[in-house]
């Protein structure tokens, strides 16, 4: 089985939805962005590293690089290294290295993703190889995966271009529109739990004023007056 029928194969059989994409062969994570013309920020990249000699799958977004210090921390493992290519070939088998989707290909590796990797709406995976790549709401891949949260990342020289085009808003407009999207999404989760707690907040106001209710609240304000005078 090919690596992309691989993964296709597995969002289908736990029922995500997706979408696949084609480009030319991108040998970064970065050059994966800029072929599909999306944000570094949205492009899930994958750096394995051996802890202690064990596997570890680090997710990160492609515009930020690993801290082998932070990640020594994170872990508390006494030595921490990049996995080197014989080993990731002997463990990834039709995977081409370099492009590991952030999936879980063997049961007792654990995955860490990077906080900053969590956004609004959907990101881009490599699918296998250098040219493939599939697009997944984050919330659909981070529930599949269930990937351990952590912070063991950097700004790369990328991301500090890009904080720096930001400070203008016509610098990209393509950029300036994917920042309102998330911000829309972002306002409109945050609208959905305010309602969420203004309905709990009115259902216990409403239980507490019933009439059955009122001498025991009564009751709790005497003793409460009470307790406030002895002290």
């Amino acid at each position: 089985m090919s690596a992309r029928t691989w993964v296709t194969k597995m969002l289908e059989r736990h029922g995500v939805p997706f979408e696949t994409r084609y480009h030319e062969d991108a040998f970064t994570a970065q050059e994966v962005a800029e072929r599909e013309h999306v944000s570094g920020r949205r492009v899930a990249k994958v750096v394995v590293v051996v802890a202690d000699g064990r596997l570890i799958e680090l997710v990160l977004p492609a515009t930020r690089q690993i801290s082998l210090e932070r990640v020594h921390d994170v872990l508390k493992a006494r030595e921490v290294r990049l996995a080197t290519e014989d080993e990731m070939e002997r463990h990834l088998g039709e995977i081409e290295v370099g492009a590991t989707p952030p999936l879980r290909h063997w049961p007792d590796v654990p995955i860490i993703m990077d906080k900053s990797m969590r956004v609004q709406g959907e990101i881009l995976m490599q699918a296998g190889t250098h040219t493939d790549a599939v697009s997944v709401r984050f919330e659909d891949w981070f529930n599949l995966v269930h990937p351990r949260v952590e912070s063991f990342s950097v700004p790369a020289e990328q991301e500090r271009v890009e904080a720096n085009e930001e400070h203008s808003l016509c610098a990209d407009p393509v950029r300036l529109h994917e920042l309102l999207v998330d911000l829309l999404e972002l306002l409109h989760d945050q609208a959905k739990e305010i309602e969420r707690l203004t309905a709990h907040v009115e259902r216990h106001t409403d239980r507490m004023l019933e009439p059955s209710a009122m001498p025991a609240l009564v009751s709790q304000i005497s003793d409460l007056r009470a307790r406030l005078k002895r002290e």
